[in-house]
């Protein structure tokens, strides 16, 4: 069962992810702010984060570069290809541009938690 982090400041878009992603199976955490997402990191254990870019306290381009050994899914209305491209670089391992269908998102966890051989062909 994967455990994955959620940093998103709207509660309706955290909440309809973390349901999403709770139905297939994962363990989800939520944070609502930059701040409370790197808190949450102390903690460990997450296998992925889902991290939105335009956050209260420290933003997600603030927070990727302290994100150490865990693939990062930046989830962002920022549609222009060079935010896409210089985040890539920084250090996400997937760009999704909002909004965006849940079966994308699934589909783009599952992919990501394969290659890091955290899932199972049959899990999430």
């Amino acid at each position: 069962m994967p455990n994955i982090l959620i940093v998103e400041d709207d509660p309706s878009i955290n909440g309809l992810i973390a349901e999403y992603l709770r139905q297939k199976g994962a363990v989800c955490t939520q944070a609502f702010s930059g701040t409370e997402g790197r808190l949450c990191f102390g903690a460990g254990g997450f296998d992925l984060v889902l991290m939105d870019l335009m956050l209260p306290g420290l933003s997600g381009e603030e927070v990727l570069p302290r994100i150490e050994g865990i693939p990062v899914i930046i989830m962002s209305a920022k549609a222009e290809v060079e935010d896409k491209v210089s985040l890539l670089l920084s250090g996400a391992a997937d760009y999704i541009t909002k909004p965006f269908s849940p079966s994308i998102l699934i589909t783009r966890v599952k992919s990501l938690l394969k290659r890091a051989g955290l899932l199972m062909d049959n899990e999430l």
